[in-house]
């Protein structure tokens, strides 16, 4: 549930919030701590069970046809969802029309340059998995500087990155893996959590 605090952590109390690609809910649940109101948007929304408590609509469609009048959201937010399509881009950019005056979007998106996954390209290894970097769903794989450019080419800029690091139990290796990760992102973050705001803001 880290991520989802990390994530949450953007968002300004009590603000009206799109989850794209709601899935299991978490981050509706953690956002409704926060007093916000949270609009659910995912192509499957099977897998929120009682967590569907925790968002006021639910909408079962793809972004790009998702059409609500006077929408003015305060926040999008894209956690882990924009490496799972083949045209992310369009869908980024489509969050434009659905934002209030001072509106944001939040993006996390996985490191596939991390660097368990150098050292095994190193050996020629690839191995998809069942979750995590290389999940086998994923269809679009970013590095930091490939994310930054194609958020920025969608339309947006970056205010703020966060680092995201491994879930580790041992707080001394927690303390570890968080320094390494903010001393060279690219290398030892597993994602980021990237805070954008249109260009025109």
């Amino acid at each position: 549930m880290f991520k989802y605090h990390q994530i949450a952590s953007f968002v300004d109390e009590k603000s009206y919030v799109l989850d794209v690609g709601c899935g299991e809910g978490q981050l509706g649940r953690v956002l409704s701590l926060k007093g916000c109101l949270v609009d659910g948007l995912d192509i499957n929304v099977d897998r929120l069970n009682d967590r569907r408590k925790y968002y006021q609509n639910i909408f079962l469609m793809d972004i790009r046809s998702f059409e609500k009048k006077n929408s003015g959201y305060n926040y999008v937010v894209f956690s882990d969802m924009l490496e799972h399509v083949e045209n992310p881009g369009e869908i980024l950019n489509s969050s434009l029309k659905l934002l209030s005056a001072n509106g944001k979007v939040i993006i996390s998106l996985p490191n596939v340059g991390y660097f368990l996954n150098r050292l095994g390209l190193l050996f020629g290894n690839w191995n998809y998995t069942e979750e995590g970097i290389l999940d086998n769903t994923h269809v679009r794989f970013f590095t930091l500087a490939t994310a930054k450019k194609f958020i920025q080419l969608s339309g947006y800029h970056i205010r703020n990155i966060e680092a995201e690091v491994p879930v580790i139990n041992a707080f001394w290796k927690r303390t570890v893996f968080t320094l390494l990760s903010r001393l060279w992102p690219s290398l030892f973050a597993i994602g980021w959590v990237f805070e954008c705001e249109t260009k025109q803001s």
